[in-house]
């Protein structure tokens, strides 16, 4: 079985694995409060990584080796994860009676019912959530399955960059690590909260209440088009084209004309989403929307989404919440963070009981 439910070491970095760039974040405590420590952001090949799922481990593992000595870090231990999209999660009961061992068992027969793999192709966990609502001799048992290829492509380029995957973990359940942190930045107490992750491919809509997600949904959309884009009609290279997103710093006749559309285009995307989130069942109404990706440092798209859809949009900032370390450069930390904020959900494992 793996390894989701694991607490692991004492201290671990997050490590995200996107489409076009890997994250890596490191969090102490500093009188109890969270500390970063360190942290880097470093790109990847065009086809390392093709929806979801790692194509080329080598070259992953190099980019996480690169990002290791950026972020200058003693700690080698590492949380990654796997997408929702990829996941199955199904509650089950089983009787109080059965041993851990016995549980297995029975979990694996009963996983065979509803999981389309071969079980020798699915790696498996569980947790006991306590007792049944609806029996006392019942427990509640989380299950979460997922194929054992998407699990060990991730495992192997964490360890194939020096450092020791403890934890594979899933996207979900980092963003609702990270949403307590998020409800002291931003007004979120009692309400129904969007999260939409603008990476570079892909765009996805975890909709919270009392910080649990309760919907979620992948679209294909993303910021390579825009890059693409800008790098034909100037004489950027794609990282140029990426800092000067972030930094605000391209031509005003770029910024009309690529830039604006392209605001416009994503806040139609998100409205899209959750018109589907609406369409799904009798959930609350979002109250207020929160960005993060790469894509959300994009200055003013946060306006821009507000303007479409009517509703209370920011940048997702868990790290105004945090103190950062005198050592990294908040000039190139700043722009970045939006795109951080999965990884510091992961690194967050780090204090789980």
């Amino acid at each position: 079985m793996i390894s989701l439910f694991k607490t692991g070491s004492k201290s671990l970095l997050g490590v995200d694995i996107g489409s076009s760039y890997v994250k890596l974040l490191g969090l102490s405590k500093h009188a109890g409060n969270p500390h970063v420590d360190c942290y880097s952001v470093v790109p990847l090949p065009e086809g390392a990584v093709i929806d979801n799922n790692v194509q080329d481990v080598p070259v992953v593992a190099e980019a996480l080796e690169k990002a290791l000595r950026l972020a200058n870090t003693r700690i080698k231990h590492a949380a990654t994860s796997v997408p929702t999209s990829v996941v199955i999660v199904k509650q089950l009961e089983f009787s109080k009676s059965f041993s851990e061992d016995e549980l297995e068992d029975q979990i694996k027969v009963e996983a065979d019912q509803f999981i389309p793999y071969p079980l020798d192709e699915v790696a498996i966990d569980f947790q006991i959530q306590g007792e049944s609502e609806s029996s006392p001799d019942l427990n509640e048992i989380l299950l979460v399955a997922c194929r054992q290829d998407s699990i060990q492509s991730r495992e192997d380029s964490v360890n194939g960059s020096g450092m020791i995957c403890d934890v594979i973990d899933v996207d979900t359940y980092a963003i609702e690590r990270i949403f307590p942190v998020l409800s002291e930045t931003h007004d979120l107490l009692q309400k129904t909260v969007g999260l939409v992750d603008i990476g570079a491919s892909s765009m996805t809509l975890y909709v919270l209440e009392q910080g649990e997600v309760i919907y979620s949904r992948e679209q294909a959309f993303g910021g390579n088009d825009l890059t693409h884009s800008l790098t034909q009609v100037s004489d950027l290279s794609i990282d140029e084209v990426e800092r000067a997103k972030k930094t605000n710093t391209l031509s005003d006749e770029l910024v009309q004309g690529y830039i604006a559309p392209f605001k416009q285009t994503t806040a139609q995307q998100i409205s899209r989403s959750i018109q589907f989130y609406y369409s799904s069942g009798t959930h609350g109404e979002i109250d207020t929307l929160l960005l993060m990706g790469g894509i959300a440092a994009l200055p003013g798209i946060d306006a821009a989404v507000s303007r479409e859809l009517g509703i209370k949009t920011e940048v997702a900032d868990p790290f105004s919440a945090m103190t950062i370390d005198s050592r990294i450069n908040r000039h190139k930390f700043d722009p970045e963070a939006p795109s951080l904020v999965l990884a510091c959900g992961l690194a967050l494992r780090s204090f789980a009981e």
